[in-house]
């Protein structure tokens, strides 16, 4: 009777995961156990002849106990060995994210100074191309300024060949004053008629001539005495003004003695001469006379 107590008592065993198969193993050799004891007892009641005894009953009620403590001790061990694994994995999960982020960030930076080295040296050679268009360009000035140079002396002398037989031995033409191997136009314009340094220059030209180049100091004392009736800031053009900081000739020379003017050059100034008082420095938009020179 107790055997049939025993066998109809139900028994619900729950699939245990893979991280659980010690505990499954533990709790079958149990119910093994239970059974090998609960044969023994049938053993003994049927060779002895008497009914389970209270003892027995309690026996039984005991190891159901004990199997129940078991149980929940095998729950809290499957539990805990969940949290394990789930932790596990989300550790796991955690360290591939920052690994990956990592990787991001290097190659970020990475890419980012590539890309600022390539701006640098893209800034220098734009550099680099800029400092030699500016040469070029200031050679290509000066190459203009002597071919115009070279024209003009070019048609002066095609028309000294076109002059006739009768005025071959002049060294000037008329209205011109000779002074070593040049000649000189003194343009003493009236007040309402005189000119800015750039329309004297445009007249000067248009004699086949420029405004005057001084050479030496044998040159300027002569220009100064022809500088007739001027005084002040009033006076007489010449060739002479100031360009990117220094004062320079008409005929792109650069002048060699600074004692002949004693103002600093500064840009928009030109250079006028005055009777008898040397070389002075006046604004290029002034009107003023002006003096022409030209081979003969």
């Amino acid at each position: 009777m107790a055997e049939q107590r025993f066998n109809n008592t139900p028994v619900n065993l729950k699939p245990k995961k893979r991280c659980q198969s010690k505990v499954k193993t533990k709790e079958n050799t149990m119910f093994e156990e239970m059974n090998m004891k609960n044969k023994g007892t049938k053993r003994t009641s049927d060779t002895n002849g008497y009914p389970l005894s209270l003892s027995v009953r309690r026996q039984e009620e005991n190891l159901y106990e004990e199997m129940n403590v078991k149980n929940k001790e095998t729950k809290q061990t499957s539990d805990t060995n969940d949290k394990q694994c789930a932790c596990i994995k989300s550790c796991t999960s955690v360290t591939a994210c920052w690994g990956v982020l990592l990787l991001i960030m290097a190659l970020r930076i990475y890419f980012t100074t590539l890309l600022i080295h390539k701006n640098e040296d893209l800034t220098r050679s734009q550099l680099n191309w800029t400092n030699t268009s500016t040469a070029f360009e200031t050679q290509i000035r000066d190459l203009s300024a002597e071919i115009q140079n070279l024209t003009e002396q070019i048609k002066l002398m095609k028309m000294e060949l076109s002059l006739g037989p009768e005025k071959a031995c002049k060294p000037c033409q008329e209205g011109w004053l000779p002074f070593e191997s040049s000649c000189y136009a003194i343009n003493d314009a009236e007040p309402h008629q005189q000119k800015t340094w750039e329309e004297a220059r445009e007249n000067c030209k248009g004699k086949i001539s420029d405004l005057a180049v001084v050479i030496n100091a044998a040159e300027k004392k002569y220009i100064s005495e022809k500088s007739w009736g001027s005084s002040g800031n009033k006076g007489y053009w010449i060739g002479l003004r100031v360009e990117g900081g220094k004062w320079k000739w008409v005929d792109g020379s650069y002048l060699t003695d600074n004692s002949w003017i004693q103002q600093p050059p500064s840009d928009g100034l030109c250079v006028i001469s005055v009777e008898n008082r040397g070389f002075k420095s006046v604004s290029c938009d002034k009107k003023n006379q002006w003096i022409c020179k030209k081979r003969p």
